[in-house]
């Protein structure tokens, strides 16, 4: 078509009709294939193939992908001879030249063409991904939803009936740390009452007894609160429920509406194991804890412990195609075929001496994961949690393993993050005390970039993200996607020059 790039091989002679322009194809690269200056697309494909394309060459292909200068009987190569260019044609949307291209119509050609696509892809070794990040993070979530996203069914029955139990195990397991926790405050509160009351008594002389604080309960909660906390020192909870689910629903219910548990709860952050998904069931008890109860994709994503926190898991995968890649050629729409492979592994998993550490060696590239709204919040130790994901963060991009590889940096929890900086500042964390009044999210982005930088010299991409929302955890996957597709370009880029500038004897002749 003139002044397009080639679509179809027909003949390497280009006589169909009659001879072509040299401007047929409007190029303006001063590099010439059959008499035709080709295209930035075309001369893109052969610096990727390693042709040389220095000095305005007029280069002239024959039928099997052979190629020669004008004028010149020394065959310099075989422009389609790998597989990997074929699939780069592909990609730029680039015809390939069939076996039988001296006697097949142009149907059967583009037909054949197609065919060879789809066949290597077919055998095409997975990408794989690693993703990794600190209890917390939303690895477990990214990984749900990734399931949800490309898998026609995500959940078998038997795995959606285990989920269930999970869930409803897990209500009680919020509901217990929440009066551990108002338990904790009730008795701080107490002591402090305590204190400016014994400077005051009575006309008798006695100090007031059955002080009530903002964290105090009455009887018949504090009798239910007092069980539950011995079933779990004992270990137990799983045993009685979800089995007594029913029964005890209406009390979880009443206790999570009580004013002393509200008030424990909007100081959650001190209590450092309470999860931030633990109001959306707790608010949901008596829904979720009916035997009938079958959890929706929604609280799949929520539920923790779906997926095992002590091993792997993994995901193979292809992105979906739209509705206009429908419509088109397999080779316009590549990304719909190419095969992934997600591996999630818990942070322990990747520390000093883990066996697991040299399995990784052919994974393509790593995500890791950092919850932004970590950074006023501590871990058991009283280690604030950002720290934590900065020490994983510098172990892991250090490791010798990992050090070829690309990193994706996901900061997720963007929501909870913009919520909760309007009311604890950012300084919270030691290393964000050079904060300035600016976008967190740029903030915290630009922090471990410098990291990364600093320890590794490279660039490292980031993306922020909302793990409960699918269209931004498909960004972020796809974008992964993306920088796979552009590190293998590169290492073409790096063959290509090298084959350009080579020391080794050429074939050139003057």
């Amino acid at each position: 078509m003139e002044g397009e790039k080639p679509y179809q091989i027909i003949s390497p002679h280009l006589n169909v009709g009659g001879p072509i322009s040299a401007e047929a194809s409007n190029g303006n690269t001063q590099v010439f294939i059959n008499g035709r200056e080709i295209t930035k697309v075309e001369l893109r494909m052969l610096q990727l193939a390693g042709v040389q394309c220095a000095g305005n060459p007029h280069f002239w292909v024959n039928e099997d992908g052979s190629y020669q200068e004008e004028g010149q009987k020394n065959t310099k190569g075989y422009i389609w001879g790998k597989a990997g260019t074929k699939l780069l044609c592909a990609v730029l949307s680039l015809p390939v030249p069939s076996k039988s291209i001296s006697n097949a119509s142009g149907d059967q050609l583009h037909s054949a063409n197609s065919r060879s696509i789809l066949d290597h892809l077919e055998h095409r070794t997975l990408q794989k991904i690693l993703l990794v990040g600190n209890s917390g993070s939303g690895t477990s979530t990214i990984f749900k939803q990734a399931k949800i996203l490309y898998k026609d069914i995500p959940f078998l029955e038997d795995e959606r009936e285990n989920i269930k139990v999970i869930i409803q195990t897990n209500v009680y397991g919020y509901l217990g740390m929440l009066l551990e926790g108002r338990e904790r405050f009730e008795e701080e509160a107490l002591g402090v009452m305590n204190a400016k009351q014994s400077l005051i008594e009575d006309e008798e002389g006695d100090a007031k007894t059955n002080v009530k604080t903002l964290y105090s309960i009455g009887p018949r909660l504090k009798a239910f609160s007092d069980w539950l906390l011995k079933t779990m020192a004992a270990g137990n909870l799983g045993v009685i429920f979800p089995a007594a689910s029913r029964e005890y629903a209406p009390l979880v219910e009443e206790l999570w509406r009580d004013a002393a548990i509200q008030a424990t709860y909007k100081r959650r952050s001190e209590l450092g194991l309470l999860p931030s998904v633990a109001s959306y069931f707790l608010e949901r008890a008596i829904d979720v804890l009916t035997p009938d109860y079958e959890p929706s994709d929604l609280d799949i994503l929520y539920a923790e412990g779906v997926t095992s926190s002590s091993g792997l898991a993994c995901l193979d995968f292809s992105f979906p195609q739209t509705a206009a890649e429908e419509n088109l050629d397999p080779s316009d729409h590549l990304d719909s075929l190419l095969r992934y492979q997600l591996i999630r592994v818990p942070s322990r998993g990747l520390g000093e001496n883990c066996k697991w550490i040299d399995m990784f060696e052919d994974v393509g590239m790593v995500v890791f994961v950092v919850s932004m709204s970590d950074y006023d919040q501590v871990s058991e130790d009283g280690t604030n949690k950002m720290l934590l994901a900065k020490k994983l963060f510098e172990s892991i991009i250090t490791h010798p393993i990992f050090e070829q590889m690309d990193f994706l940096l996901i900061l997720n929890k963007y929501d909870l993050l913009e919520e909760k900086v309007e009311r604890v500042p950012l300084t919270r964390c030691e290393w964000f005390q050079d904060f300035n009044p600016v976008l967190a999210f740029h903030y915290m982005a630009v922090k471990f970039k410098r990291f990364y930088s600093s320890l590794t010299g490279k660039k490292l991409f980031v993306s922020s993200n909302k793990s409960l929302d699918p269209n931004s955890v498909d960004a972020s996957l796809k974008l992964a996607m993306e920088i796979l597709k552009w590190s293998e370009e590169r290492a073409n880029i790096c063959m290509s020059e090298y084959s350009m500038y080579s020391t080794e004897p050429s074939s050139f002749s003057n």
